[in-house]
């Protein structure tokens, strides 16, 4: 069974996160991850919408 367009945009936010898991140390010594959940879910949802465009393209 084919993966839908949200699957793998998740599988694309997973594998950006791997690729950069290093941490961000901010004042008074707190740290953060590079990557925000802002971040994270504007590139879930930028994948989505543009895997959905090129499946529109593809069956037009």
């Amino acid at each position: 069974m084919s993966k839908t367009n949200k699957e793998l945009a998740v599988e694309i936010v997973v594998a950006l996160i791997n690729a950069n898991p290093r941490l961000v140390y901010k004042n008074g010594n707190s740290i953060s991850s590079s990557l925000t959940l802002e971040a994270v879910n504007n590139v879930i949802v930028s994948v989505n919408e543009t895997l959905e465009n090129l499946d529109k393209k593809v069956s037009e």
